[in-house]
């Protein structure tokens, strides 16, 4: 959950981008981001791909257009997609905050996923079947490996998970997508990209601010574990299905 106030110029045109609920049928992650699987079963008791993150942006294009991915200005992370084998369930990773929360394997507490950040997605671990996820990458989630599940999008997002993976000597069952992590343009902690940075040089300024100097106030990050305001009303912890953006106008300019 990401929120602001933010003054607007007239005339001032921002493209809205709504996540995507992440599924399993077709194999496809969740719109604007969400990491793909590759295999399981495509069943409703089978792995799931990663939720898409819901932004605005400021140049249209493609979701996974480079030069708009860099326009965005504020980004709610998504989560990674859950996976099951065996008839048990491994619960997918929660969207992030500034990082994303560690997913762990449902068979041991040594082998996991760390989330995103504000610089770099997360990284995938190997599993003994030669068919691991993929890493996160800027704007995208990674690919579920076998039986894994999906990355959650995000400003950066989270790698995807495989069966059986293996970590610091052992393995570790099945393990979920790992979710992605959120940006503010103006929140503390929030490290902006660079208007110089290209897809295959991506710069950090060490700064919360965007390069277009359009800036929020009066913050408010939750990651995914924690409870937040619903768009329906009231709280819920974490939200589930598709993406959503609430804009509302505090004031005309004078």
């Amino acid at each position: 959950y990401v929120s602001g106030f933010i003054n607007i110029e007239k005339l001032t045109i921002l493209y809205v981008y709504v996540g995507g609920i992440g599924v399993n049928e077709t194999r496809i992650g969740g719109w604007n981001g969400g990491g793909n699987i590759v295999s399981g079963s495509l069943t409703p008791n089978g792995n799931y791909t990663g939720g898409g993150s819901t932004d605005i942006r400021l140049q249209n294009g493609n979701w996974d257009n480079f030069n708009s991915l860099k326009s965005r200005i504020i980004v709610a992370s998504g989560g990674g997609g859950c996976c099951v084998y065996n008839d048990t369930w491994s619960i997918g990773g929660h969207a992030g905050g500034l990082v994303a929360p560690i997913t762990y394997s449902r068979q041991s507490s040594n082998v996991y996923i760390s989330g995103a950040t504000q610089t770099s997605g997360s990284e995938s671990i190997k599993n003994n079947k030669g068919l691991s996820g993929t890493d996160g990458l800027f704007g995208k989630g990674g690919t579920g490996g076998e039986y894994g599940g999906g990355g959650g999008a995000g400003y950066y997002g989270g790698a995807g998970g495989s069966n059986n993976p293996v970590m610091n000597g052992g393995y570790g069952g099945e393990i979920a997508g790992a979710g992605g992590s959120s940006f503010i343009s103006g929140y503390p902690g929030c490290n902006a990209i660079s208007s110089s940075s290209t897809e295959n040089n991506i710069v950090h300024t060490g700064q919360p601010n965007h390069y277009s100097g359009k800036v929020f106030t009066n913050t408010v990050m939750v990651a995914g574990n924690v409870t937040m305001p619903s768009p329906t009303g009231g709280t819920e912890t974490g939200h589930s299905g598709h993406g959503y953006c609430i804009i509302s106008w505090i004031s005309p300019s004078l």
